[in-house]
This record gives C-alpha cells, sequence and structure tokens, in this order.
C-alpha cells in the first residue's frame, strides 16, 4: 500500500492525477427525451426530403397542364 502524499493543488503530480480520475470515467452519450424527440423529428424530415419531389417540382407541376385560354 502507498503512503499518502500531501500534494499542492496547482502542482503537476494534483493534475497526472485528475486526468487520470478523468480517463477512468467511461463518457456515455445522455439521451433524454427531449433529445430523443429532436433526433426522431430530424430522421423523418430528412426522409420526407429524400422521399417527396422538390417544392420547385411540386410546384412547376401544379402550372405545367394548364388551359391556354384562361391565361
Amino acid at each position: 500500500m502507498n503512503k499518502a502524499k500531501l500534494i499542492k493543488k496547482d502542482s503537476p503530480l494534483q493534475e497526472q492525477i485528475i486526468r487520470s480520475r478523468r480517463a477512468k470515467k467511461v463518457r456515455v452519450k445522455k439521451t433524454s427525451p427531449a433529445r430523443q424527440a429532436i433526433e426522431i423529428t430530424t430522421e423523418w424530415l430528412k426522409q420526407r426530403k429524400n422521399d417527396g419531389p422538390g417544392a420547385r417540382e411540386a410546384f412547376a407541376a401544379l402550372f405545367g397542364e394548364s388551359d391556354p385560354q384562361s391565361a
């Protein structure tokens, strides 16, 4: 067993101990219900963007088959 040492707060040895403690902690991505809702919404928007026609094409399709006499 090691003998306890008195380490000053700003010493390099203290910094090394702090870094080693932080390295031991496993960083896990926190998943909150709000974050999950945002991720689901963004995925839905990406799918909708890829599936449907663009806004310009949809708008052009409305007026592409218009009656020439109505103008």
